[in-house]
């Protein structure tokens, strides 16, 4: 019997959302008498590995380093010795440190890489020079999987040559959506018909969440029964409660932290809101849409890639704040047509995003790699 080529799938995260979601699924459906694969992460010193966690929890293995800059030599060494003791015949990076690190390790042991690319975020000085060095990387890598037509673009615009770019997009399974409703309402304390606008992710720059603030602004002047909330966390939280504060939104915008159970809570949501400045293909989008909730989005990235324009949502600039609360009240005085486009965004959700289809794709990427390059014997 032909030995199982092992596949890591490297990651940097300290928590389990969209993307780490995404490389779990996929060792879920992988052919696993063909690929052995196997999560490599890195752990601050002391710190808890929520994503390994998750990954030994069902069933996959795990191997963790301990985190350090995408810049630091004995940290490329850490990848390079657990790349040769569990012979990793292909490696699947994830990220700025992760594609860094991984492709120096790699080369050094003579392993082809395949970075998976979801966008950059431009937060802080700091992630702006790490992107930029990733940038620069993706240019050396054997290939690169966009997971969005529109990141494929960008990608391209670095120099990365088009026959080295994939584009193979998010994926999500509608059946782990069908757990019990979330009742965020009531854990809100709305009244009796109140109406929920929501929104999650990091509470960073690039999500555009003080835009989301105006709209709300604009929309509560006209219907007093919608009100506002951001699923997420981040640095930027103290900023964004002042505004909240501002703008006399208090009891009417909530922001209630980290949340991992989103698709269980999106049932009870009534719109769903993107206004990000950037995005590589929104997992919160495929998930608003499992639930069956029309979206207003900001057409950036992959998002046109999964919001139909007046069909199962609407489109706009990120700062047209005029249109977007226009949508929302539109939405909010009409619940047939918040039925009919998160439904029309649940049938579309359904016949493209599924994760079949996505493991498929990667396979078939992987023997292209692994043929047109073997690893060292």
């Amino acid at each position: 019997m032909t030995e199982a080529i092992t596949v890591m799938h490297l990651r940097a995260s300290n928590f389990v959302g969209g993307p780490e979601k995404q490389i779990l699924e996929h060792f879920a459906r992988i052919d696993h008498t063909i690929y052995r694969p196997l999560l490599g992460t890195f752990v601050e010193s002391g710190a808890q590995d929520p994503l390994g966690d998750e990954a030994l929890r069902r069933g996959f293995q795990r191997v963790c380093m301990p985190a350090a800059s995408p810049l630091n030599p004995a940290a490329v060494m850490n990848v390079a010795r657990l790349l040769r003791q569990e012979n990793v015949t292909l490696l699947c990076t994830h990220g700025y440190k992760p594609n860094v690190l991984g492709f120096c390790a790699a080369r050094m042991c003579g392993i082809p890489t395949i970075a998976i690319s979801r966008g950059w975020t431009w937060e802080s000085r700091k992630i702006r020079l790490y992107e930029s060095v990733d940038r620069w990387f993706l240019r050396l890598v054997d290939h690169v999987v966009a997971v969005s037509a529109g990141q494929q673009e960008k990608i391209l615009a670095c120099g990365v040559p088009h026959q080295r770019v994939s584009v193979i997009h998010n994926a999500i399974n509608l059946a782990d959506c069908m757990a019990a409703p979330i009742a965020i309402k009531q854990e809100l304390r709305l009244p009796e018909g109140a109406l929920l606008v929501a929104s999650a992710g990091r509470l960073s720059p690039e999500k555009n969440y003080a835009t989301m603030i105006k709209v709300a602004k604009r929309v509560m002047q006209k219907n007093s029964a919608v009100y506002f909330a951001i699923f997420g966390e981040g640095f930027l939280r103290e900023q964004l409660e002042q505004l909240i504060r501002e703008n006399g939104l208090e009891g009417r915008f909530f922001l209630p932290g980290f949340r991992a159970d989103l698709q269980a809570l999106f049932h009870d949501i009534d719109i769903f809101m993107l206004p990000s400045l950037t995005e590589g293909l929104p997992n919160v989008a495929l998930e608003a849409f499992a639930a069956r909730k029309p979206i207003v989005a900001t057409a950036v990235g992959g998002t046109p890639e999964v919001v139909q324009d007046g069909i199962s949502g609407y489109l706009t600039t990120p700062d047209n704040v005029t249109f977007m609360a226009e949508r929302v009240l539109q939405l909010a005085g009409d619940a047939a047509l918040r039925r009919d486009m998160g439904l029309a965004g649940y049938r579309y959700v359904e016949e493209h995003f599924g994760f079949e289809a996505q493991t498929r794709k990667y396979e078939e990427l992987y023997e292209a790699i692994h043929i047109r390059r073997p690893a060292r014997s």
